[in-house]
C-alpha cells in the first residue's frame, strides 16, 4: 500500500503546482523601522527605465526603498528618508523618470528624480499647494494618468476627494488644474479622461466621472450598493467593466460592474464577484491585460482570469504569509506592470515578493525594419515598420513613433506596428531625421533596440529652403569615435560668424550647449564628457547663421 499511497500524495503535489501559475522568484525582507501598529511595510509599486530596466519600489515606516530586480534578484539600490507620523502609509506612482510618494506624514508629495538609477535617486523636493486655508500636505493616495497627478483623500482639503494638477510642463512643478470634491475618495483609478473613485465611507461606492475638463469633472454615475466600503477601483481594457473592492463594509471582496447594464438600482447588483475564501479580505486590484491582480491581505497575492469579465476565474496566487489568517494583515498591493512580465507584492509584515506569472509573457524591444538606415524618401509618404513587442490582445500596449530633425519634433501613437507619414510640414531639403519607436502602456514606456536615420528629399513645406554650411566653415568627426567617456569636436570659421554648437540624444533632446554666440574666425576644439550618460548614439549639431550640420557619434562603455 505504501508505493500506491505515495504515488497519490504526488500526483495531488503535480496537479497543485499546475494549477499555481505564479511561481516565487525571490523576497527581501530588509525594514526601516516599525509603526506604532507593529507594520513595517506599506504600498509597492515598480519603474522601468527608456532602457527597459526594471527597478521595484516599497513604502516603509520611515521612507521608501528602491530595488533592483536583475536576474530575478531584489536588491535594495536605493533608500528616501520620509515622514513618519502616524501610519505612515506611503503610495507611489511615476511619470517618465520621476517618482511621486504620498503619505499622511505631512510633508506633502515627495517628486524623486530616478533617472540616475541604479547608482542614486535623487529627492528634488517635497511638494506642496496652499488654497486659502487647504492644502495638500497628507494625502492617502495618488493616482496618475496622461500626464495629470491625481491627489486622493487629502486631509486638508475638505471633503477629502481628489485634488488634479498637470505634469506636461514640468514634472517637478506640478500645476494645480482643478478638484472632484462628490466626498471623501480613498482611492481612485483614471483612464481615457474617466475617472473611477472608491469612496469607502457612509454612503461611499463608486463615481465614475469625466474627467475631459480636469477644472471641473462632472458625474457620470454613482454605483451604489448594500453594505459597501468601496476601497479602490479599476476597469477592463475595453471600458465596459469596472472593477471595486471593499476593505470594509459588510462584503469585503471584488466586484466586477457591467457599466453599461447596471439594472434599475440604486442599489446595484454587481455582475460577478470574487474572493479568495470566505474570511480574508480584498486590499486592492490591478488590471494588466485580461488577468486581475489583487493584494487580498491574509489570503496573499492572487490572479484572476477576466477573459470573461462575469465569471472571474482565479488562476494563480502566491501567499505571502500563510501564518496570518484574517484582519488587516498580509499583502498591501501588486505591482503587476514590469516589461518583462513579472510582478512584486508587498507585505506589511514580511516585505517584498518579486514573481512570475506564466499567464503574461515578457514584452520585447522592437527592431525598426524600415526605412532603412540613410534612405532618401519623402518624394511620397513614408511608410515606417517595426517588429511586435507581444500579443496586442493577449497584453494591451501601444507604440509612440518619434521623428527628430531640423525644424521637426513629431511623435504619434500607432496601435500597429506600421505607419504612414505624408504630412511633411517642416521638414527640409537633404536633411537627415532621426525615427524610433516607443512601446508604451499606461505606466510604462521602453524604447525600441535601435534607432535608424532617413534623408528628406521632397519638397520642403512650411519653413525656407536651408543652404548648406558655407565653404568657409570646417566640421570635423568627433575624435575618438566611439569614446569613454569623453570626445572632441573640431570646426574651423574661415570669418566671423553666429555659431551655435550643441549635443542631442537619439530622441532629439538637448543635452549640452558647448558653444554659443558670434565668433571671430580661427580653428575651435570643444569637448563633451558624457560620463552622465549612457552608452548609446549621440548627435552634435553646428548652426552657422540659418545653416545646420548634425554628425553622429558613438558613447561605448
Amino acid at each position: 500500500m505504501k508505493p500506491i499511497f505515495f504515488l497519490l500524495i504526488s500526483f495531488i503535489i503535480v496537479q497543485s503546482a499546475f494549477a499555481n501559475d505564479v511561481a516565487l522568484l525571490d523576497h527581501k525582507n530588509i525594514p526601516h523601522g516599525q509603526s506604532p501598529q507593529g507594520t513595517y511595510y506599506s504600498s509597492c509599486w515598480g519603474w522601468v527605465s527608456p532602457e527597459g530596466v526594471e527597478y521595484a519600489i516599497l513604502g516603509t515606516y520611515t521612507g521608501t526603498s528602491i530595488y533592483s530586480t536583475e536576474n530575478n534578484v531584489l536588491e535594495e539600490i536605493q533608500f528616501v528618508p520620509g515622514p513618519t507620523a502616524g501610519y505612515a502609509y506611503r503610495e507611489f506612482k511615476t511619470y517618465k523618470n520621476y517618482l511621486y510618494i504620498v503619505s499622511e506624514g505631512g510633508s506633502g508629495v515627495q517628486i524623486v528624480d530616478l533617472s540616475q538609477l541604479p547608482d542614486t535617486a535623487i529627492l528634488i523636493k517635497n511638494f506642496n499647494f496652499t488654497q486659502g486655508n487647504k492644502d495638500i500636505l497628507r494625502s492617502h493616495t495618488v493616482t496618475l494618468a496622461d500626464g495629470y497627478l491625481y491627489l486622493n483623500g487629502s486631509a486638508h482639503w475638505s471633503p477629502g476627494g481628489m485634488v488634479i494638477f498637470s505634469l506636461l510642463i514640468d514634472p517637478t512643478t506640478p500645476q494645480y488644474v482643478g478638484q472632484y470634491q462628490p466626498e471623501y475618495i480613498h482611492d481612485s483609478f483614471v483612464r481615457n479622461d474617466t475617472i473611477y473613485a472608491a469612496a469607502i465611507y457612509s454612503n461611499g461606492g463608486l463615481y465614475i466621472a469625466n474627467a475631459a475638463n480636469k477644472a471641473n469633472p462632472s458625474l457620470i454615475k454613482k454605483i451604489t450598493y448594500s453594505g459597501s466600503g468601496t476601497h479602490h477601483a479599476w476597469a477592463t481594457i475595453d471600458g465596459k467593466y469596472a472593477l471595486t473592492t471593499d476593505e470594509i463594509g459588510t462584503v469585503n471582496n471584488m466586484k466586477v460592474w457591467d457599466i453599461n447594464n447596471l439594472g434599475s438600482g440604486p442599489p446595484y447588483t454587481p455582475a460577478a464577484q470574487f474572493r479568495a475564501n470566505s474570511v480574508d479580505l480584498t486590499h486592492n486590484v490591478h488590471g494588466r491585460g485580461h488577468y486581475a491582480f489583487l493584494s487580498h491581505y491574509a489570503a496573499g497575492a492572487r490572479v484572476v482570469d477576466m477573459h470573461t469579465p462575469t465569471s472571474p476565474v482565479e488562476v494563480g496566487f502566491y501567499d505571502t504569509d500563510p501564518n496570518s489568517t484574517s484582519g488587516y494583515e498580509g499583502c498591501w498591493a501588486v505591482y503587476p506592470y514590469f516589461f518583462s512580465g513579472r510582478w512584486v507584492a508587498s507585505d506589511m509584515q514580511s516585505g517584498l515578493y518579486l514573481m512570475s506569472f506564466s499567464g503574461m509573457e515578457p514584452r520585447i524591444r522592437p527592431t525598426l525594419l524600415q526605412p532603412s538606415s540613410g534612405d532618401s524618401l519623402g518624394t511620397s509618404a513614408i511608410r515606417f515598420d517595426w517588429t511586435r513587442s507581444t500579443d496586442p490582445d493577449h497584453d494591451p500596449h501601444w507604440y509612440e513613433l518619434h521623428i527628430q530633425g531640423p525644424g521637426v519634433s513629431m511623435n504619434w501613437n500607432v496601435n500597429d506596428t506600421t505607419t504612414t507619414l505624408s504630412d511633411f510640414t517642416g521638414f527640409q531639403y537633404g536633411e537627415q531625421y532621426i525615427w524610433s519607436v516607443n512601446v508604451v502602456d499606461e505606466f510604462t514606456s521602453v524604447r525600441c533596440q535601435d534607432y535608424s536615420t532617413f534623408i528628406y528629399n521632397g519638397a520642403t513645406v512650411g519653413v525656407k529652403e536651408p543652404t548648406p554650411i558655407p565653404e568657409e566653415v570646417s566640421l570635423s568627426q568627433n575624435y575618438p569615435n566611439p569614446f569613454n567617456p569623453s570626445t572632441s569636436i573640431k570646426f574651423s570659421l574661415k570669418k566671423e560668424s553666429d555659431i551655435s554648437l550643441r549635443v542631442f540624444n537619439l530622441m532629439g533632446d538637448e543635452l549640452s550647449s558647448l558653444i554659443e554666440g558670434k565668433q571671430p574666425q580661427g580653428a575651435y576644439e570643444m569637448h563633451w564628457d558624457a560620463s552622465q550618460y549612457p552608452s548609446g548614439i549621440y548627435y552634435y549639431r553646428l548652426r552657422v547663421g540659418n545653416s545646420v550640420e548634425t554628425k553622429k557619434m558613438v558613447l561605448m562603455r
